[in-house]
């Protein structure tokens, strides 16, 4: 578990609007950041992301946005992703708003292409000056098999899903600096009140999460 593996620090929780979730809860139990499903695909758009966003500010924890992949066109996806964050709406929630991409398997058709991925990142750098965070297992660990290790995606912190005592197997072609973010369980088999939600750790102390969010340069 995370508390015994050196260096690290767990305190991410990541949620969607199907979570059950009381965020002072969360907050008491160690967690100090909450990245939340914003979007999938071209159309959805998470019914809770905005005012779960409100609540996460007045508790003062860390925010961040994630956006669910699938195989239809990139800047399709990427203007639902901006659209339901309200990016440019709001610079203070811009500037302290974490980004990501979840590149896994599809619910909703063909899967993201490997190119499609790193056109997504491109267009969300263009877009918003930050290269945006890369969440996967093995789409992820395919793509850095395959892409070239100087593409888009080797701009972006990896944040690695893996259920094991440490994180096995990580992508090391395209992420070349490792993983940031480890997603080492769903919740399962931790403590009230986290079970079933997932849960991540940061390659770091705390006071280093708090100091890098949300760009990780």
């Amino acid at each position: 578990m995370p508390a015994t593996l050196d260096g690290t620090f767990d305190g991410v929780l990541d949620i969607n609007h199907n979570d059950d979730v009381v965020l002072g809860d969360m907050q008491n139990a160690g967690i100090v950041a909450v990245i939340h499903k914003a979007t999938e695909g071209a159309s959805f758009q998470d019914p809770l992301y905005v005012r779960r966003r409100y609540a996460a500010n007045a508790l003062g924890l860390l925010w961040g946005a994630y956006h669910f992949s699938s195989g239809v066109a990139p800047a399709d996806q990427v203007n639902n992703f901006l659209e339901a964050i309200q990016w440019g709406v709001d610079p203070d929630s811009d500037a302290s708003t974490l980004l990501a991409l979840d590149y896994e398997t599809s619910t909703s058709g063909p899967d993201m292409s490997v190119d499609d991925a790193c056109t997504f990142v491109s267009l969300i750098y263009q877009r918003t000056g930050r290269w945006p965070f890369v969440y996967g297992s093995n789409l992820v660990t395919d793509a850095d098999a395959i892409a070239d290790p100087a593409c888009a995606l080797s701009n972006c912190p990896l944040w690695y899903a893996n259920y094991n005592s440490r994180p096995l197997h990580v992508p090391s072609r395209v992420w070349t600096r490792g993983w940031t973010l480890w997603q080492f369980s769903d919740g399962r088999n931790g403590p009230a009140p986290m079970n079933g939600f997932d849960r991540s750790c940061y390659l770091g102390t705390q006071a280093a999460l708090q100091q890098e969010w949300p760009a990780f340069a």
